[in-house]
């Protein structure tokens, strides 16, 4: 019975150590998790913001300012995302590769669907550059996620 109590008494700070080795893996991995997670929202925030904008440019009397602010406003509330720095490329044309831009810059009044032809579509993209922070570990500051819309012009 001796040996027993002294080897229990050997053992006692041995849950603790292994408690202070694997934790601060631990805390690294939740972490990553939860900036990733933020990441991933913001990604599906500003895709779904782009659909969005592309289908209100594409209704009548729409301008590239009109679409551009559409935008900002529908991802504004998404976590840390500052919607005055997303970017707004439109494009009119009958596909992605043969469309040309719609808009001089993202705060014109040309209305990008008028005068287009039957088979044109309005092609909205989006760039927006997230910050991607694991406490402890890295901070990427340039991590660009986008986003794309892509709708038939309805009027001409």
């Amino acid at each position: 019975m001796a040996g027993m109590l002294r080897r229990r008494r050997t053992e006692t700070g041995a849950s603790a150590v292994e408690l202070a080795l694997v934790m601060p893996l631990f805390v690294l991995l939740l972490f990553g998790i939860i900036a990733f997670g933020i990441v991933f929202a913001q990604k599906l925030a500003l895709g779904n913001a782009t659909r969005q904008a592309a289908r209100f440019g594409v209704v009548a009397d729409r301008t590239c300012a009109d679409i551009s602010q559409q935008v900002k406003d529908a991802a504004t509330g998404t976590i840390a995302m500052d919607t005055s720095t997303i970017g707004v490329t439109i494009k009119r044309g009958a596909t992605a590769a043969t469309a040309t831009s719609a808009c001089a810059s993202s705060t014109s009044t040309t209305k990008p669907c008028a005068g287009s032809s039957p088979n044109d579509s309005l092609f909205v993209t989006t760039s927006f550059n997230a910050k991607l922070m694991i406490p402890l570990a890295t901070q990427i500051n340039n991590f660009p996620i986008s986003g794309e819309g892509v709708f038939r012009c309805e009027f001409s």
